[in-house]
Parts: C-alpha cells; sequence; structure tokens
C-alpha cells in the first residue's frame, strides 16, 4: 500500500479507475498473458438469493427482480426504494495481501523473487476472492423498476502452474444502468396467472484478466499499468416469463415455474470512451444464457412463510456444467410487524452448501450469507467458501 500514492496520482481520470487500482494493488503488477478463468461470472448478485443457493429465478419478490426475473414486476402491488452497500470476500484473501507485501520487501532482487515464487508454489490450487464495494439503488413499482450501480467490483485470483508459477487475477468493475417493465398475460385462462417482463440494461466495464508470473510480481515496480486492462459499454436486455397454475385455495402446495433468458443480444462491449487508456481493448461478451427454475410455497404457520425452490442457471455460458448449472433452495421467511420482518435461508449452490440471514428494521435491513462457488474443472472440481454482507435502506 505504501506504493498507492504515486499510482493514484498517475491515474485521475475516473473515481472507477481508483478504486479498480486499488484493489488490484494486492496483486498485480504487469500482465503477461491470458489468464485461466473456470468461474461463471455474475453481473449482479442478491445476499438474499446466494443464501438460498442462488436457486430465485421463480422465487424473486423483491428489488433484485430487475436482474433475476423481470417477469415478477408484475406481481408487485406496491412501491419500494432500496439503497444498498454490500461486500464479499473469503478468508483467503487478505492474508495473501499480506504475504505478498513481505515478499516484496526483502532486501534484494534475488531474495524478492524466491520468496514470491516459493509463496506462489505454496499456493498452488488456491482461489482467492473479493467483492467490494456494491453501491447501488433501485425503485420497483408495480409493472415496472429502475436501478443503477454505479460500482460493482469483483476480483478472481486462481494460483496455478503454467509457464511458471503463476496468479491469475480476473477483475471486473461494472457500472450498470437498468430500467424493467413487466405485464401479466391472460395466455392461459383465468384463473392460471401468466406473467412476461424484460429488462434493458447498459453497462460500462472495466476489466483485467491476465496471468501474473511470481518473478514479475517479485521485481516490477508497478503496481497496475492501465494499458494491461479492458474496457466497454454495451446495451443487452433480459426476458423473464413466471408462471403460476391455479390448484386451488386449498392447495398444499402451490407451484410456480420460470424462464429467463439473459444478455439475449450479446454482441459486445462496442463502445470505448477510453477512460482508463487510450489502446484499452474490449472486455469479453456477456454470453447469452438461460435461467429455468421453480419454487413450491407451502401453507403459512403463525408468523413463517416457507417455500423451496430448484433452479438450473447460467445454460448458454462457456463453462457450464450440471454442477455449476443446478441450484437448490428453502426460505422460512417471517413477519411480526410490518416494520420488522426477516428471514432464514439454506440451500446448495453449484454442489455446495449456502445459508443466509436477513432482518429489518423500519428502514434498515441488514443481510449475510455464506455460499460454496464452483471454481474448478468438471474433472478437478474446487470450492471457493466465499461470505457477503449487505446494509440497505428500504422505503
Amino acid at each position: 500500500m505504501n506504493q498507492m500514492a504515486p499510482i493514484l496520482k498517475k491515474i485521475t481520470k475516473s473515481t472507477t479507475t481508483i478504486i479498480f487500482t486499488w484493489a488490484l494493488s494486492f496483486t498485480s503488477p504487469t500482465f503477461a498473458t491470458r489468464s485461466l478463468d473456470f468461474t461463471i461470472h455474475q453481473e449482479y448478485t442478491s445476499t438474499r438469493a446466494l443464501g438460498m443457493g442462488n436457486a430465485f429465478t421463480a422465487v424473486v419478490d423483491d428489488h433484485s427482480a430487475l436482474f433475476y426475473n423481470p417477469a415478477a414486476l408484475a406481481r408487485r402491488t406496491d412501491g419500494h426504494m432500496h439503497f444498498f452497500l454490500r461486500g464479499g470476500i473469503d478468508n483467503k484473501y487478505l492474508p495473501l495481501s499480506k504475504e505478498i507485501e513481505t515478499a516484496t520487501n526483502k532486501h534484494t532482487e534475488s531474495e524478492k523473487i524466491d520468496a514470491m515464487t516459493q509463496l506462489v508454489q505454496s499456493k498452488y490450487g488456491e482461489n482467492y476472492y473479493f467483492r467490494v464495494p456494491t453501491i447501488g439503488a433501485s425503485w420497483v413499482r408495480p409493472n415496472w423498476g429502475i436501478a443503477f450501480i454505479p460500482a460493482d467490483l469483483s476480483i478472481d485470483i486462481g494460483v496455478h502452474q503454467q509457464i511458471g508459477p503463476t496468479l491469475n487475477v480476473n477483475g471486473y468493475l461494472d457500472s450498470t444502468l437498468a430500467y424493467s417493465y413487466a405485464r401479466n398475460l391472460n395466455l392461459f385462462g383465468k384463473r392460471n396467472l401468466f406473467s412476461v417482463g424484460a429488462t434493458v440494461k447498459a453497462i460500462h466495464r472495466i476489466n483485467v484478466n491476465q496471468a501474473i508470473l511470481a518473478a514479475e510480481l517479485a521485481t516490477d515496480s508497478k503496481v497496475f499499468d492501465t494499458k494491461d486492462a479492458n474496457e466497454g459499454m454495451t446495451v443487452d436486455m433480459d426476458l423473464g416469463t413466471l408462471f403460476t397454475p391455479y390448484v386451488g385455495n386449498k392447495a398444499f402446495i402451490k407451484p410456480t415455474l420460470a424462464l429467463v433468458g439473459r444478455n439475449l443480444l450479446d454482441y459486445g462491449f462496442t463502445t470505448n470512451f477510453h477512460f482508463i487508456d487510450e489502446k484499452s481493448g474490449k472486455p469479453s461478451k456477456l454470453q447469452r444464457r438461460f435461467d429455468v427454475g421453480t419454487k413450491f410455497d407451502f401453507p403459512h404457520f403463525w408468523v413463517f412463510d416457507p417455500r423451496i425452490s430448484a433452479d438450473l442457471r447460467d445454460i448458454g455460458h462457456e463453462n457450464w456444467t450440471w454442477k455449476k448449472g443446478y441450484h437448490l433452495g428453502a426460505e422460512l421467511s417471517w413477519k411480526m410487524f410490518s416494520w420488522w420482518n426477516g428471514y432464514w435461508t439454506g440451500g446448495i449452490n453449484q454442489g455446495y452448501w449456502t445459508a443466509g440471514l436477513g432482518a429489518r428494521m423500519a428502514i434498515f435491513q441488514l443481510d449475510v450469507c455464506s455460499f460454496g462457488e464452483e471454481v474448478g474443472t468438471q474433472s478437478t472440481p474446487k470450492e471457493s467458501r466465499r461470505y457477503m454482507v449487505e446494509m440497505s435502506f428500504d422505503f
């Protein structure tokens, strides 16, 4: 961090670049080649959804409908304003940054290289995650909603043996503006409820996807070189549907089905404002993908509303496998008063357990969760255990 002062003086074109540089200062000097990446990056995540295994396509009944399934906005009966600050991390990211700093503080260049090489070699197969900050606001009403997320920074680091001991850094800094509209349609009879909705979103992305050799990490004085980042803006569209068949008022289980297509245009980041560098390249495409989901609502008892859900998500992504695609969840929401309510959640995300809870008192909401993410391949699976906290004001 003692290198930050001169870096921040050099990079003054935008506050988003400063945030991105600060985060990468723990990890990367000069990048040489494109990094390995076996993950499925999500442009937007919900803390509540991750707590229930991210099986949320048919469940979504809050502000996150804009990004999970806009059709749900057709079923809203009131308005909701949501201002939030969210952060996620694993328990290994900060210790890694301290170990890197210790290695780079050696006296001679050869000592630095030896220390860094040994450090990276000792971390083979490990993955590190950092998603701070995510800042944004949304306003949803019956049939429509709008959201603005000015900064959503996420970094994944994988350690592999390639042409040498290597850190693979995949960093995204997104700014997103989205608008959604939805309606209920009478296509399957008056008793069956069918909803359809669309989200149009503009995303500006700064992206680094590079592999860093241990020797470079030890000897290069540049914390971050803007010419190694990609930048661009794109406009894309999501389409979603919800179908709730009529099963009678006395039915014990009430099902809902969902189908969502995300990033349907997927023509890439064609507009480059060159905020970070005049020669910056284009980020990779968002990738067109499809989500299929279902939920089952159970009868209300005392102050509780239970439900279970199952999704098959991200079908069509280049890193998709059956394991990375399936999601299972359960939620037990409760409501003591209109100003005091919350939920408990649990589930399976990409084969790994998840758990979460949330509580709202008056206008303040706190959500926390722990979830596992698959960062390996189909033949060599690897769990990354992650934790997320979200604080928000809701009106």
